[in-house]
């Protein structure tokens, strides 16, 4: 058996691991409010005074194979003023491959690296609300980076993602055509799109993008502890331009 199968082998013997890890996970997932903070039907809320977000990039030269390097940063903002009251932005060792449709389990310690860090620093800075640059229910086994992140850690979670992820259950819910509607919608328009599969499953929300520059929408999902009204109320009381502050 050559390397080559011998890589493939592992990987899909990998993605069966961590295929039962996630269905175990998932079933942990709560699509529910369990958040220190109330949404009045205005979607104003009540009772949030900070808000994190998170986000992992990597180095172009850096960004495939394993022994990468990559940049996690996580902020907390106070609300309703929006101004950042914490931040960390560290460079930390990625050892785990990259598996389409698993890329929690590769991110996953780096998240933790930033939340022991803010724990440890300012404990009392800890977010009410986590918004994660990537899917949470809104992926093929409904439990995408910000679920993961948010039953791993228990804290409240919303995806929050920038570009569309096909899943074959959303037949007839295209990118372009997305796109197409956001962008003939007026400035005071608050539409949404309900991502909802030919299974009944509702994925997460296509979000009319605040501010007059943008027409492309974003893509809302929950993560964990939080309705799907919730995750909404949440991004678009965090936003003045496409993508919310804290992300």
């Amino acid at each position: 058996m050559t390397n080559n199968n011998i890589n493939r082998q592992g990987m899909a013997d990998l993605a069966q691991q961590w295929e039962r890890e996630q269905t175990e996970l998932r079933s942990q997932c709560e699509e529910v409010d369990r958040v220190s903070f109330t949404v009045s039907g205005d979607g104003s809320l009540a009772g949030l005074e900070r808000v994190g977000g998170v986000d992992i990039s990597y180095p172009k030269h850096l960004a495939q194979g394993t022994g990468d390097c990559a940049i996690v940063s996580l902020v907390v903002l106070s609300y309703p003023s929006l101004e950042p009251i914490y931040e960390v932005s560290d460079s930390v060792p990625i050892d785990v491959p990259y598996v389409a449709g698993y890329l929690a389990f590769r991110e996953i310690a780096a998240y933790r690296h930033a939340f022991a860090r803010l724990r440890r620093e300012a404990p009392h800075m800890m977010p009410q609300v986590v918004l994660v640059d990537g899917n949470g229910t809104l992926h093929p086994r409904r439990f995408g980076s910000a679920c993961h992140l948010g039953v791993s850690l228990d804290v409240p979670t919303v995806g929050v993602a920038k570009n569309y992820l096909h899943i074959d259950d959303l037949v007839g819910v295209e990118a372009r055509e997305l796109k197409r509607f956001f962008a003939v919608q007026n400035e005071s328009c608050r539409a949404t799109v309900e991502l909802l599969g030919t299974s009944g499953v509702c994925y997460g929300m296509a979000v009319a993008p605040a501010g007059p520059a943008a027409v492309n929408p974003i893509f809302v999902s929950v993560g964990h502890r939080v309705s799907l009204a919730t995750a909404v109320a949440v991004v678009r009381a965090c936003s003045i331009h496409r993508v919310p502050e804290p992300i």
